[in-house]
């Protein structure tokens, strides 16, 4: 376990960052299962444990408890395990590689493109799901082009990063803010301003963290652009299920809620709060980059973003871009460019 009392980590806001406790821990699936294949097992080697009514009739009641175990495990897998690796890889030879520590003292690695003109303004990149920092690469290079020193990274779990399994939002978010820390000593020296471009998933990460900023960021902020941002975990969860699982959605609930506490012991998760405007509401200018027809996402988190950042976003709804990052768009590239230096130049 950390020592928050000792770790830089005490600073940081926007996630929980107490390490998950050993995974031998004894818990009711694990002595369920346990108790499953040992009754296979005994009936398999002896023939005169098979010829008494009491094994079957243990056998027969242990049927529905393993349906019921391996439901479990598809939701489990579903959510707390990323999907197999299918990202790009970054081809840019500019890029430059550092590594630093995330959530649980794991070693990561992450990349940045020094600005060409030596200005200290820097925007924090964040993929979407089950996507990777080559993905993006281009909307990195055209930001970079604008004068921008550029970060980003393959978050957890996805592109050439480790963390498949146990995979959690909040080990990713702190993760970032990990990352964030070590910046000043990568870049040599403190970003002036400072923005984040969330797609997708990486949109909701934005969110979250630029509701609470922490360190030397906190005085750097100047804005979020958010292209076709998920706003609501929930609305992503329901989308992951298998089956029928949806129907029985007080009992996914319990499953979530009890594994992201076995997870994140010092969390105490509210499956409602993980959606905006609970997750967080930003205090600096957002852009919003919206598809008009995101095929990924839907209408549902563009609907709930309107409805809580309406009044404080500069919204554009774009007819020719699709949700992928793989495709990019120069209407996508004008209104950037436009309110980013337009607020770069007014500040």
């Amino acid at each position: 376990m950390v020592n928050r009392s000792e770790s830089p980590i005490t600073k940081f806001k926007a996630a929980v960052y107490q390490k998950t406790p050993a995974p031998w821990l004894p818990s009711k699936p694990k002595f369920l299962t346990l108790v499953i294949v040992l009754q296979i097992f005994a009936i398999a080697i002896s023939s005169e444990w098979r010829e008494t009514r009491i094994a079957w009739f243990v056998f027969g009641i242990f049927i529905p408890i393993t349906g019921w175990l391996a439901m479990r495990w598809r939701i489990y897998s579903s959510v707390f395990i990323t999907p197999p690796r299918s990202g790009k890889t970054i081809s840019d030879d500019r890029w430059n590689e550092f590594y630093f520590t995330g959530w649980g003292e794991e070693k990561m690695k992450a990349h940045y493109l020094k600005s060409n003109t030596g200005v200290k303004d820097t925007v924090l990149y964040l993929h979407g799901y089950n996507s990777s920092l080559g993905n993006g690469e281009t909307r990195c290079q055209h930001i970079n082009s604008l004068g921008f020193n550029v970060i980003g990274l393959d978050q957890r779990g996805f592109g050439e990063q480790k963390g498949k399994y146990e995979w959690t939002i909040l080990k990713v978010v702190a993760d970032i803010e990990m990352l964030l820390e070590k910046i000043p000593n990568v870049l040599g020296f403190t970003p002036e301003k400072f923005w984040i471009y969330g797609h997708s998933l990486g949109g909701f990460l934005t969110i979250r963290l630029s509701s609470h900023p922490s360190g030397w960021w906190k005085k750097s902020f100047k804005g979020i652009i958010l292209e076709s941002p998920a706003t609501s975990f929930p609305l992503i969860i329901e989308k992951k299920l298998p089956g029928r699982a949806v129907m029985a959605s007080p009992w996914v609930r319990h499953i979530l809620r009890r594994e992201y506490q076995r997870i994140h012991p010092d969390l105490n998760v509210g499956y409602a709060n993980a959606q905006i405007p609970f997750w967080g509401t930003p205090e600096v200018p957002i852009l919003v980059l919206q598809a008009a027809n995101d095929e990924t996402l839907g209408d549902d988190h563009f609907i709930l973003l309107k409805q809580h950042f309406n009044e404080i976003s500069d919204i554009h709804v774009l007819n020719d871009m699709p949700h992928t990052s793989k495709v990019d768009v120069k209407e996508r590239r004008d209104i950037l460019e436009k309110w980013i230096l337009n607020i770069n130049d007014n500040d």
